[in-house]
């Protein structure tokens, strides 16, 4: 018992045993303890097993520490020992005893077995020291096993005696010696066990196997090291495989004009999206290019606008949109030939919400935010997105697939080979089985891990094709080109309808913000007023006049400081649920830096 900032530890322990003739083994014991702190007592419990029985039992402490009194339990006799205060730093307990019927006597052999170190000890003791005598007249007829056999440094014989040593022995692990010698003659049932049949033969059998257990998880154990290492060894070779690029002859530094005529949500699931798969920003992008190719209007709000609204906000970065193309409210709806089908379908998303052909920006938030039918969408829209990309010319996925599937491999046989390994070698028996399952689970939380983000990896152990390179890579320089503003003062787009398709192209790309950042420094004003997406900037720059300064402005434009956009859908849907299963589970894009 102790306080409970108090610490102890086992130094070391010694036990010696001398059974004489008629069987009956006198043990003397010794374990030394080391406290840290405040001890009321020390106590040693000594158990009897089936058949056997303890007698005389005596005990003491190094240097009279402590008060001792021996009390009778079911199982045979407890030993406490009372501490005086303040607790002295160390403390050696001797025990000694007699034990009957420790022995048990075969028609043809003596077997003597005895648990040098109980396994019931909270702390794992330092170094363990033991003797055992046996009455015999030659030692050719001794054969002894000590289990487990891994914690012995040193043993050997001498008159009779086996002398053993050992290093550590973990906490609530037991040390034991099993011991075949002469027959005693005349046996007395009331010192030994008495067992009428032959033990030599059985004996010798369940040592055999034991011992063919050890050396068969010793050369489990360097095989696990081996392929611990394999484990590690592979995502390596899968990457110098299947994971470097191709070099490509591209050394340009900024791409001035859209490398192609792609849609938007095509170039956001190739560049920013996971194996071709779209991310928000590319259903974004898309309503964007509606209202570049005017199917749609942005507006600003009207003061009757303002009132409809249930939950007006002064400050409000809102805006209306308008429905003005009247190919969608007649059939057939082939009216609409140029879109292609996920267009549509973003356009008869904002039809579905709108009233009297009009619906503010923040209404179609909330709409979608609330329930699960947008998330059933967009999963949905991805698919159609995915049909109209090519994706196996533009990046090879071989090295991310072998990665997936050795990562589930190793995780599987992790599990079935530490279910097999604790079930045939109990750990307790065999202390190798321990570190054979810590290597085990490492190397399973190694595939789950893999597994979990695997996402993450998709650039790493797959590849662009040289097409692909070349196009990720004049994409991504676009997108420098965009977020540049030095470069777009020195070349600037001709016109506000180019500046327009530039800003739908950088929402598929992630940077609207700062695209129309820099459009609103680089613009003059009137010009401004003319964009498709004025009124974003124009009301976003109206909830941020309280905090004019005449520094903030140049040429009548809202600088980067006082101008941003609040038409990032993933910013303000994504807080009510995942729309994105493919994307968001592994949480990563897979775009990533094509020079690796």
């Amino acid at each position: 018992m102790s306080l409970a900032s108090a610490k102890y530890s086992l130094e070391e322990a010694e036990t010696n045993i001398t059974v004489n003739a008629k069987g009956i083994a006198h043990v003397e014991e010794s374990v030394s303890y080391a406290f840290d702190g405040h001890y009321i007592d020390i106590h040693r419990e000594l158990k009897a097993l089936p058949g056997e029985s303890i007698r005389n039992v005596e005990a003491q402490c190094s240097d009279k520490a402590c008060t001792l009194k021996v009390e009778r339990i079911p199982e045979g006799y407890i030993v406490i020992g009372k501490l005086p205060d303040p607790t002295p730093e160390k403390v050696t307990l001797f025990v000694s005893y007699d034990c009957y019927g420790v022995v048990k006597v075969y028609r043809d052999v003596s077997e003597f077995s005895y648990k040098l170190w109980g396994g019931k000890w909270e702390k794992p003791l330092k170094s363990f020291k033991g003797n055992v005598k046996l009455p015999m007249k030659n030692e050719s007829e001794l054969k002894y096993w000590i289990h487990p056999a891994a914690y012995t440094q040193e043993v050997h014989i001498e008159d009779n005696v086996i002398s053993l040593r050992t290093g550590a022995i973990p906490s609530t692990q037991w040390y034991e010696i099993k011991a075949i010698f002469s027959r005693i003659e005349s046996p007395n049932p009331n010192f030994v066990q008495i067992d009428n049949t032959k033990g030599l033969k059985e004996t010798l059998a369940v040592e055999k196997v034991y011992q063919q257990k050890t050396l068969i998880l010793d050369d489990l154990y360097r095989k696990t090291v081996l392929f611990a290492f394999f484990v590690l060894a592979f995502p390596l070779l899968i990457y110098l495989r299947y994971g470097r690029e191709e070099k490509i002859d591209y050394k340009e530094t900024y791409e001035r004009k859209p490398p192609s005529d792609a849609k938007p949500a095509v170039v956001n699931a190739i560049i920013s999206g996971r194996m071709g798969i779209s991310k928000i920003e590319g259903f974004t992008a898309t309503f964007m290019d509606l209202a570049n190719r005017n199917y749609i209007s942005l507006r600003n709000l009207k003061p009757e606008d303002t009132d409809s609204l249930s939950t007006p906000e002064p400050e409000s970065k809102n805006f209306m949109i308008e429905l003005v193309n009247d190919e969608i409210y007649s059939e057939p709806n082939e009216n609409l030939f140029e879109l292609e089908d996920f267009e549509k379908d973003v356009l008869y998303l904002l039809k579905a919400h709108a009233f009297e052909r009009n619906v503010s920006w923040e209404k179609f938030k909330k709409d979608l935010e609330n329930g699960t039918d947008f998330y059933r969408f967009i999963n949905a829209w991805n698919r159609k997105v995915e049909a109209h990309i090519e994706f196996d010319k533009l990046f090879q996925s071989t090295g991310n697939k072998y990665m997936n599937f050795f990562s589930r491999s190793i995780l599987l046989a992790a599990i079935v080979y530490y279910i097999l390994i604790s079930g045939i070698f109990p750990s307790n028996v065999f202390p190798l089985a321990s570190k054979i399952n810590v290597l085990t689970s490492l190397i399973g939380i190694f595939g789950f891990v893999m597994i979990r983000c695997s996402g993450t990896f998709i650039t790493i152990f797959g590849r662009w094709t040289p097409e692909g390179n070349l196009y990720y890579k004049q994409w991504d320089n676009f997108k420098k080109y965009l977020t540049d503003l030095s470069a777009l003062k020195e070349y600037s787009p001709e016109s506000i309808k180019i500046w327009d398709s530039y800003v739908v192209y950088a929402a598929s790309l992630g940077v609207a913000k700062e695209n129309l950042q820099n459009m609103a420094l680089v613009v003059p004003s009137d010009q401004l007023e003319e964009s498709h997406f004025y009124p974003i900037s124009y009301n976003y720059n109206r909830s941020n006049r309280s905090g004019y300064d005449s520094s903030s402005y140049s040429c009548g434009n809202v600088s980067s400081s006082s101008y941003s956009v609040d038409i990032n859908l993933e910013d303000n849907i994504n807080r009510s649920g995942d729309l994105n299963r493919e994307n968001n589970v592994n949480g990563s894009s897979g775009g990533g830096d094509a020079s690796k």
